[in-house]
């Protein structure tokens, strides 16, 4: 058998007519090249340095947003001490200095 081996790569025969196939069947044979093993660990090295970057934003993005929930609470609050203590104060001003107008005007009118 290894004898019909060697005859056929010395006789130029076989799989060595279509180097496409030889190199697919050698390929098949050792495996990826060491090469290929070095891109790889690249691309995995790359993805995880990426994917820890993505987790960081993230990270960041949730403060973010915690920030913005603490400072629309705080608008809340003060919109509501400004309804209640400003707005509702000029409301009472106003009705009091209507009173008030009112009240002259008709001693005016006298």
């Amino acid at each position: 058998m290894a004898n019909e081996a060697t005859r056929q790569s010395s006789e130029g025969g076989g799989d060595t007519a279509d180097p496409h196939a030889e190199l697919a069947r050698l390929r098949a044979l050792v495996g990826p090249s060491e090469d290929s093993y070095a891109k790889l660990r690249q691309d995995v090295l790359g993805a995880r340095d990426a994917a820890r970057a993505a987790e960081t934003e993230a990270g960041r993005l949730r403060a973010q947003v915690l920030v913005l929930e603490a400072d629309l609470a705080r608008a809340r609050r003060d919109f509501v001490w400004f309804r209640r203590f400003v707005v509702k104060g000029i409301l009472v001003a106003r009705q009091r200095l209507t009173a008030l107008a009112s009240a002259l005007l008709g001693r005016l009118a006298r």
